[in-house]
């Protein structure tokens, strides 16, 4: 059996200034695993940008014995190479390639999503910008046609009685729409972030606030879930619980309203599943997340959460936040938003000549 792997690596570029509360990105580096099967191709991108780095080279060094590894074993199941990956995102790629072998690259799963009949609900996102810029956001967003907008949020913006009575407009306006804010684990107190987070409570477009303190601080978030007055989501706080003791253990102790699951930092689908499955056991709701993803990776995980989301429906907040538009040298592809979701164009083709 001919089994061959190899690396391109990309540098891709943001249209506009991409920052939340604690970081701007001008660019991002991805990695695209190549292994080739006989005539199949498989695919998987590996997109470090969330993951918690030190150096981007030993990233890349872990990336190249992982493909070296791929051409002398010579196996396309994952079991043989996890004791040699450290990061969550390489997992994910490596994840994706694999299940591009067993199917036929770019359709992961025949479906109504990559048939084109129906698409998948997506939330918009508005970075973190001049609070005055906020109303023109947000309009911009619902013109648009998002019913579901997710923002960056700093405490900053929460002290602002600026932004209390733009919600408040907001809401008069468009009473139908949600907004979630994602403060990126901003907040350094818990009491500080009680404090901000219920004096938004009688605004009732605003879904949830995501991840108000740093991470890893389970005592204090549990308190936060249990008083705060606006469901909690946890997002940074699930990276790096890869083991399913430990992540049953997160969620009896801190009970979140909600998790947010990015594939590429949370194990891959495999893990994603795995919370999914714990989460649905104890009423939390949930849904799946990019991490600023190009359209190879959003294609991916656009079609698994189709069908992920159909199978265990049950706690889904059935909006997702897998956006594309992000570079402006990103491939073309047959995935596409309008009015709110993303959808896939089977008679588009692609054209990721570039990668071969």
């Amino acid at each position: 059996m001919i089994v061959r792997s190899e690396l391109k690596k990309y540098q891709f570029f943001f249209k506009k200034k991409v920052k939340n509360a604690n970081k701007t990105f001008d660019y991002s580096i991805i990695w695209f695993l190549i292994i080739k099967k006989e005539e199949k191709i498989g695919i998987g991108e590996c997109n470090p940008l969330l993951e918690k780095l030190t150096n981007l080279n030993f990233y890349e060094k872990e990336l190249l014995f992982v493909s070296r590894k791929i051409n002398v074993i010579k196996k396309t199941e994952i079991d043989y190479y996890r004791s040699y990956i450290s990061y969550s995102s390489i997992l994910f790629g490596l994840e994706q390639a694999f299940l591009y072998l067993k199917k036929k690259f770019p359709i992961l799963y025949d479906s109504k999503f990559t048939n084109g009949k129906i698409g998948l609900s997506i939330n918009s996102l508005i970075w973190y910008s001049s609070i005055k810029n906020t109303e023109h956001e947000i309009e911009k967003e619902i013109f648009q046609g998002f019913s579901f907008i997710k923002m960056k949020i700093s405490p900053i913006f929460f002290h602002n009685q600026y932004l209390y009575f733009l919600l408040k407009k907001i809401q008069n306006k468009y009473p139908y729409i949600k907004i979630s804010m994602d403060a990126n684990g901003s907040f350094k107190r818990k009491e500080d972030s009680l404090s901000c987070i219920n004096k938004f409570c009688d605004i009732n477009i605003i879904h949830s606030v995501e991840q108000p303190i740093q991470s890893g601080n389970w005592k204090e978030m549990s308190t936060i879930c249990k008083v705060s007055k606006i469901p909690i989501a946890l997002d940074e706080e699930l990276i790096g619980i890869n083991d399913l003791k430990l992540k049953k253990r997160l969620l009896d102790t801190i009970k979140p309203q909600y998790i947010v699951l990015k594939p590429s930092v949370c194990g891959g689908f495999s893990g994603c599943k795995e919370w999914i499955l714990e989460a649905n056991k104890r009423g939390i709701g949930w849904w799946i997340s990019s991490s600023l993803d190009s359209h190879m990776g959003i294609n991916t995980m656009a079609q698994w959460t189709f069908k992920i989301e159909q199978k265990y429906y049950k706690n889904s907040r059935g909006i997702h936040g897998l956006n594309i538009g992000y570079f402006y040298n990103d491939f073309f592809s047959p995935i596409y938003i309008k009015k709110g979701f993303i959808w896939y164009n089977p008679l588009h083709q692609w054209n990721i000549k570039s990668i071969f």
